[in-house]
């Protein structure tokens, strides 16, 4: 009936007790007999049944394969990773991370779906439930139905970094330098929420700049330390090239809390502009024929492992900021995120944002 149990299901009835039983005479007596062994043995299933699932069988049984809708080398992949290895050494088994990226995420989520295997696993973003459903007609898949959150891990850091060229040191003075300048500069950001931000930031402000798409991940650093770009808003990680080599400078992190990597700079909100304001949420998901039991194991191992210092310093080093590891932040992050994107999509066509 279930494929985890292994073990043989041994049930131990006392001697005396039996043989008193047998002893009785008569029909009535032997269906007695037969009606108390039955409730002794369906009372010993139940219990079996009722224990935990670390109880009732060794899980994981094999290696299991963490599907992760981001490119190698990305910071969610590597924050991906870093979860990878910490619960791999906890279940004593190997954890194999598979990048799917794609399609706003939807390929490595298809996938996921696809596998309908209790040791598979996803790792992505809140966007991936949030966002996708917008985007895509008639989705492979129903994102309430098909992917159950599991554990909350990290807020990807976000910043809004300008280019020298522009010669400004505030959100203010990008404000008036882009006003007094329509369609002069240009911009590019991240895939999906921090585009629509910034889309929906211009457009609330009346301004008007030039977003430039890019299939390589890796170019927006060198075009906004060149001065092709003036404006990007993007991961930590992917921004912090330019302004290392002083090309560049942050003027914001656009999460609602400051940045562990960068403690002096303030948020956006902070700054008087909470229109900028993303947060970033990550953590992991399982599919729908996954138990409720082994989904609490599993956010059980997150939530330790988000408490591990060398965790949370190989993370915040990444770019990050760590999270509780716990179900109710990642349910409850998607729900604030579904209200924030309903009211963008009021502003801007998501399908089409410059």
């Amino acid at each position: 009936m279930m494929t985890m149990f292994r073990r043989q299901l041994t049930i131990s009835i006392p001697r005396a007790g039996f043989s008193d039983i047998q002893s009785r005479r008569g029909n009535a007596g032997a269906g007695t007999a037969r009606r108390m062994l039955s409730l002794v043995i369906l009372s010993a299933c139940h219990a079996v049944l009722t224990l935990p699932i670390s109880a009732r069988a060794e899980w994981p049984e094999r290696r299991v394969k963490l599907v992760v809708t981001f490119p190698p080398g990305s910071a969610n992949d590597a924050a991906a990773r870093i979860f990878a290895d910490a619960l791999g050494k906890r279940w004593g088994k190997p954890v194999i991370v598979e990048d799917r990226p794609g399609a706003e995420g939807t390929i490595g989520v298809g996938s996921f779906v696809s596998s309908q295997d209790d040791h598979t696993l996803l790792y992505t973003v809140a966007g991936s439930v949030t966002i996708a459903p917008l985007l895509i007609d008639k989705l492979p898949y129903d994102v309430d139905r098909d992917l159950q959150p599991i554990a909350a891990t990290t807020v990807i850091v976000l910043t809004l970094a300008v280019s020298n060229d522009l010669s400004v040191r505030s959100i203010p003075e990008l404000i008036d330098v882009i006003r007094s300048n329509p369609g002069k500069y240009a911009w590019t950001s991240g895939p999906t929420l921090p585009r629509y931000v910034f889309a929906a930031f211009l457009k609330q402000n009346g301004l008007q700049m030039n977003f430039v798409s890019y299939r390589d991940a890796s170019k927006p650093q060198a075009d906004l330390g060149g001065g092709r770009i003036q404006a990007l808003l993007t991961s930590l990680t992917a921004s912090s090239s330019p302004v290392q080599t002083g090309k560049a400078r942050f003027l914001a992190v656009v999460n609602p809390t400051r940045a562990a990597a960068l403690p002096d700079l303030q948020t956006a909100r902070e700054l008087g502009h909470p229109e900028l304001e993303i947060d970033g949420l990550g953590g992991f998901f399982g599919g729908k024929a996954m138990s409720e039991a082994l989904r609490s194991r599993v956010a059980a191992d997150v939530v330790a492992i988000c408490r591990e210092p060398d965790v949370r310093r190989k993370l915040e080093a990444g770019g990050h900021n760590v999270l509780s590891g716990t179900t109710e932040e990642l349910k409850g992050g998607i729900a604030k995120q579904r209200a924030w994107v309903s009211e963008i999509t009021k502003l801007i066509d998501i399908r089409n944002a410059q």
